[in-house]
């Protein structure tokens, strides 16, 4: 029991230290989950963790998009504004003018617009969109890539979530995610899936066929670490990252979405 302990708490230790950008190892391509590094100094999409995140040297930045009252994009995980700010209206019945008032606690900043998100982006890093509805107008999402384009972000962009609707829109324009089923749909139709997805599995999912298949149609496979997800299955939140990475990286992932805790496990050794 307390060898299990010490064990832990020092994986804990090395997880949470700063961690500079040359000490991360290049043969990976982290994708930082929830907006950049997030920890006790830094809330998710906020200024300080897409920074820290540009810093250290992450291959892509995640972030949730939502959209407010009179139609802003902004970047915010929560339906709601309480857990970083303490506003429990939801984002959409708060226009961009009330949202900017807000101060998030850590860090004392307000929300990101879209538009300060890819201004501090270009020519550093790319994004992977996580669309937090499928029912905005289609002017939204012309927007969104309107916004990107101007910044030199579209044509690498991943997007994550938001179903058929934003697909139509953004999905020419970008890489859209797939998981193994979504994929070999689109292989049997004859799509060029080498330039119109990536595979997004979990790193406790992500089987040697499915990445044996993506090799074959030229398709990066991208495997995700996140805490929710070993919340989730019961499983150990520092163990089980470790085994999976341990896994991922040999059968060959390069590629891996992550929470910026995790970021230990990819540093040069």
């Amino acid at each position: 029991m307390r060898a299990t302990f010490t064990r832990r708490t020092l994986f804990a230790a090395a997880a949470a230290a700063p961690l500079a950008a040359a000490e991360l190892d290049p043969t990976y391509k982290l994708i930082a989950h929830r907006g950049g590094v997030v920890d006790d100094w830094h809330p998710e999409n906020s200024p300080g963790s897409l920074e820290a995140a540009i810093a250290r040297g992450y291959w892509m930045i995640e972030v949730d998009i939502r959209r407010t009252k009179d139609g802003e994009p902004i970047l915010q995980h929560d339906a709601t504004f309480q857990r970083f700010y303490g506003e429990d209206r939801p984002v959409e019945q708060m226009t961009w003018a009330e949202v900017s008032r807000l101060r998030s606690n850590p860090g004392g900043t307000k929300p990101i617009h879209f538009r300060e998100a890819c201004a501090m982006c270009e020519g550093k890093v790319r994004l992977m969109l996580d669309l937090k509805s499928a029912d905005w107008p289609e002017a939204f999402y012309n927007n969104l890539a309107s916004v990107m384009e101007s910044h030199k972000l579209l044509a690498t962009a991943y997007m994550l979530g938001g179903g058929t609707r934003p697909a139509t829109f953004l999905g020419p324009k970008c890489f859209q995610s797939a998981n193994t089923a979504r994929l070999r749909a689109a292989i049997d139709r004859g799509e060029d899936v080498k330039r119109r997805y990536y595979l997004f599995e979990q790193a406790s999912e992500l089987s040697p066929e499915t990445y044996a298949l993506c090799g074959r149609y030229g398709v990066i496979p991208v495997a995700s670490i996140n805490t929710f997800r070993y919340t989730m299955a019961k499983r150990d939140e520092w163990q089980g990252p470790v085994e999976d990475a341990t896994r991922m990286k040999v059968l060959g992932v390069r590629h891996f979405q992550i929470d910026s805790r995790y970021d230990s496990l990819f540093s040069r050794k």
